[in-house]
């Protein structure tokens, strides 16, 4: 079995499951192969209430924290689970579905300690064929959903000028520099930092919450693309169990998020909700054509 000394500890890699012990296995598997020089803690918070999988990953890695919640509580909250028990200095928030590539953790770890104006630390994010996911990009408009990387607009004109700008595909993504977001999938930050931003805000049950944390971070310190480090991620997977409570659910924090940072008059948001609305039953729509 993997064991880990636990003190000190440099970092606290906090993982949320919900149904993916079928991919959690090859995350842990690359965590403790390719950390060689810090102390670390993983902690698991599981949202399915039930995944068969799990038993034999926590008898293989002994050392793992446990947060076992009754239902699903959420992505954001039940983040904040883990690090309310963390011990380490950072905090390093990983998908189940991504897997870690040589010296990615130890070198975002010895950049965010080196300069002490960053709040937010991503990697970059590749699929498994190699080529780069767009994990990093500019905060969302009202007219984001028109051209993010699934819209049927982007889809259909890659190369329009929105859909360009908001994903940032002018940028080569090979050096490192200042963002408005990274991707919840693999985000670090000191432990002091999360703490002052209150943690993920819990309004957000999946999705966006990233995004949000970014916002509150990047009033005070900069969120920074480190492309030095890098992993991959299975993003398909995290979106399979798009159900029509899951499709809700995010629709309903993308109400929040504009209502959060969109201060605009009661007539504009009240149309703006109504299209957020209009797009969430489309995709549910959509989910039981397929």
């Amino acid at each position: 079995p993997y064991t880990h000394q636990l003190n000190p500890v440099d970092l606290s890699i906090i993982i949320v499951n919900y149904h993916h012990s079928h991919m959690l296995d090859n995350c842990l598997e690359s965590v403790y192969r390719t950390i060689e020089k810090i102390q670390f803690e993983v902690i698991l918070v599981d949202n399915s209430s039930k995944d068969d999988g799990l038993e034999s990953i926590l008898k293989c890695y002994t050392k793992i924290q446990f947060i076992n919640n009754s239902k699903n509580f959420g992505f954001a909250r039940a983040n904040n689970q883990g690090a309310k028990i963390s011990s380490g200095d950072f905090l390093l928030f990983i998908n189940p579905d991504t897997v870690m590539i040589e010296d990615a953790i130890e070198s975002m770890l010895d950049y965010i300690r080196s300069d002490s104006s960053i709040g937010i630390l991503g990697p970059k994010v590749l699929n498994s064929d190699q080529t780069t996911q767009y994990s990093c990009r500019k905060f969302p408009t009202i007219w984001s959903g028109l051209f993010n990387r699934y819209s049927l607009t982007t889809r259909l004109f890659p190369n329009n000028r929105y859909s360009r700008d908001y994903l940032m595909l002018d940028y080569d993504h090979n050096s490192t520099r200042s963002v408005d977001w990274v991707s919840g999938c693999c985000m670090m930050m000191s432990k002091s930092t999360f703490n002052k931003a209150n943690g993920f805000d819990e309004n957000y049950f999946l999705f966006i919450e990233d995004v949000d944390i970014c916002q509150v971070i990047k009033k005070r310190l900069r969120v920074v693309y480190f492309p030095n480090a890098k992993i991959y991620h299975k993003i398909s997977s995290s979106n399979a169990r798009s159900t029509p409570q899951m499709i809700i659910k995010r629709h309903q924090g993308m109400i929040y998020y504009n209502q959060k940072y969109c201060k605009t008059n009661f007539v504009i948001q009240h149309i703006i909700n109504s299209i957020i609305m209009a797009r969430c039953l489309f995709q549910i729509l959509l989910n039981i054509i397929k």
